[in-house]
């Protein structure tokens, strides 16, 4: 399907009823980005809506595991609340942030990063407060976390994907 030029895939399942599903990008190739993602996106193109499904760490979010969401630099939206880190009298990590790609981004602007290589899973989440996440050393409250049960990018999809299983 297409919406102002732009195509769409509309991946729905479940029972009439109980049908849920995600408004998704279409599948693409993007070279030079993590392996991880190629191989995601040469399947599956990232969610930008959802309809009847459950409350996961995907519910709110304006786009999950996009090409744009990618595309959005997550050292310098960062970088762009230093105040945080200087307020507290810390440095701001950026150079290790370096090596993070956006792969989820919140209505709100809250951001889920993952390691470019390893996969390591952070969440910059400055304006409201968090269950199951812990502050990263170093960091001011309401910065950065890592999430407290899901280490890595794997682990984050398997949880929220399993959440949308129809019983």
């Amino acid at each position: 399907m297409s919406v102002a030029g732009c195509s769409y895939e509309l991946l729905a399942w479940g029972r009439s009823g109980d049908r849920r599903g995600w408004l998704c990008q279409p599948p693409s190739r993007v070279a030079g980005s993590p392996a991880f993602l190629e191989r995601l996106w040469a399947m599956f193109g990232g969610t930008v809506e959802q309809f009847g499904g459950p409350s996961t760490l995907w519910l709110n979010q304006n786009e999950v595991l996009t090409v744009s969401a990618s595309q959005t630099s997550f050292s310098d939206v960062v970088g762009q609340y230093d105040w945080l880190w200087s307020d507290e009298r810390l440095p701001l990590p950026g150079e290790e942030l370096l090596s993070f790609v956006t792969v989820a981004i919140e209505a709100n602007g809250n951001l889920t990063a993952a390691h470019g290589e390893t996969g390591r899973l952070v969440l910059f989440a400055p304006d409201h407060s968090f269950d199951g996440v812990t502050p990263l050393p170093g960091c001011p409250p309401r910065s950065l976390y890592s999430f407290d049960v899901l280490p890595d990018l794997v682990s984050w999809v398997e949880a929220c994907a399993a959440g949308w299983r129809v019983p």
